[in-house]
């Protein structure tokens, strides 16, 4: 690489990222002009947050959710082939975010390549610690790339089916994309490398726990649940359930926070998605994207469940009666990403998957659900089935987390488990879990000879 834009050089000049980010590209300067000193690679890592951030902000959530079952058809935009699951390579939303967070692989990449060159002087301790928040940053990117544009982990008996391209270096040429399997492994050994690296505490950046966190959600999402428990152990003997039902008010000082974006202020908003589709403005009219009615009705079924409290509904027992939800009713959150909440309902799901505890698992959605009532009379008895168990389990985790990117990978988790033939056991919003249109479809830059793109038309 010759050449970087200048949008690295002013990595020199404005020790805000935001600022950095900011400001409008108008020229090229030589790379060793760009970046030359530690200070510079801070910087750069410093940014590589902050875009991600942006990304992550309810952007990469609300993909998620379009193709589930917890919203209603947008009512236009390019949004709504994401609804069908009728995309195709023209689609500029879906082809801006998965270029947009390239783009920040591509910055990590970078980033390395300086630190592991050896012409730009830094110290060890930074070259082994921002090496290490690297990859967790570049193994978040992957993991949710692989799950929006690839069918899930366990669609095939070895995974060999097309997942998306690894980026590990600066090389811009095109490549073909790598199988599930690989790109899981790949995410596997930047989260290793990560735990090993990563400072125990590390302020507002990922640390050793946050690496730890990411991969028990990674090994969740394989079906590998031994793993998953191991972690999810380790992690609770550190991290509690907070007592607020809105996880986004209180995320920088709760006792459940393992990993967040942090927001400063209305300016600097790690939620502005989240609050753009979501928030209620007038009191008389719904946000502008809406709740599906399956989502409303089990959310409202039981008043008694304060979490029910959050949801609205406009223009009642009218051909128009539509649903909102206030969770996201303020001027900025800051964006919690990994914390116990996560935890407890994964171990619970992971102890009855592998025949473990119950008494544990029992005790773990317990929790959630006495959070949720303030007491103990929903609490199931100590005799349930695991099989009622885990029945509990998922509906718990389809209200704790709604609108937060969980509901539709679940359901293709859950499908690739316990529904592996696609006969149909497993649907999300009456398609297989498995049908071609639950796999976005690339943007047109990616059109190569040895690229494949995803097959299209939707789903039956």
């Amino acid at each position: 690489m010759k050449k970087l834009y200048i949008v690295l050089a002013l990595v020199i000049s404005f020790s805000s990222c935001r600022k950095w980010l900011e400001i409008t590209p108008e020229g090229e300067v030589p790379e060793s002009e760009a970046v030359k000193t530690q200070q510079d690679l801070q910087n750069l890592l410093n940014s590589s947050y902050d875009a991600m951030a942006n990304h992550y902000n309810g952007r990469v959530q609300f993909f998620n959710e379009l193709l589930g079952d917890n919203l209603e058809k947008p009512q236009s935009g390019f949004t709504v082939p994401i609804y069908l699951r009728t995309t195709n390579y023209f689609n500029s939303d879906v082809g801006g975010l998965y270029n947009d967070i390239y783009n920040v692989i591509f910055r990590l990449n970078f980033l390395m390549f300086k630190i592991e060159e050896g012409i730009i002087p830094v110290d060890a301790e930074f070259k082994v610690r921002a090496t290490a928040e690297a990859k967790f940053l570049r193994a978040l990117a992957h993991f949710d790339l692989v799950k929006l544009w690839g069918q899930p982990y366990g669609y095939t008996s070895n995974n060999a089916h097309p997942g998306v391209v690894i980026r590990n270096s600066v090389d811009t040429k095109p490549k073909a994309r790598a199988s599930v399997a690989e790109v899981y492994t790949f995410i596997l050994e930047d989260l290793a490398a990560a735990q090993t690296n990563l400072p125990d505490n590390n302020g507002n950046y990922a640390n050793k726990d946050a690496a730890k966190a990411l991969l028990a959600n990674v090994r969740f999402q394989q079906n590998d649940f031994a793993n998953a428990l191991t972690l999810c152990n380790e992690l609770l003997s550190k991290y509690t359930l907070d007592t607020t039902l809105n996880r986004f008010v209180n995320v920088l000082n709760s006792p459940e926070k393992i990993f967040a974006f942090v927001s400063t202020g209305v300016a600097d908003n790690r939620t502005a998605t989240y609050l753009n589709n979501f928030r209620i403005v007038n009191p008389s009219n719904p946000s502008p994207n809406r709740l599906s009615r399956t989502l409303y009705y089990e959310a409202t079924a039981d008043t008694a469940d304060l979490r029910s409290k959050f949801y609205v509904i406009f223009n009642q027992g009218t051909s128009s009666e539509t649903y909102g939800i206030t969770k996201f009713n303020g001027d900025f959150f800051s964006n919690p990403l990994l914390y116990a909440s996560q935890l407890k309902l994964m171990r619970a799901e992971a102890l009855i998957k592998s025949s473990g505890d119950l008494g544990l698992a029992i005790s773990d959605v317990n929790a959630i659900i006495q959070r949720a009532y303030g007491n103990a009379n929903k609490n199931l008895p100590s005799n349930t089935s695991a099989t009622d168990v885990l029945t509990m389990i998922r509906k718990q985790r389809r209200l704790e987390f709604p609108l937060e990117g969980n509901r539709t990978q679940d359901l293709k988790r859950i499908g690739a488990n316990e529904d592996p033939t696609g006969s149909g056991i497993v649907s999300i919003r009456g398609s297989k879990w498995n049908c071609n249109g639950l796999a976005l479809q690339f943007p047109v830059n990616e059109n190569t000879s040895i690229f494949e793109f995803n097959p299209e038309g939707g789903c039956e």
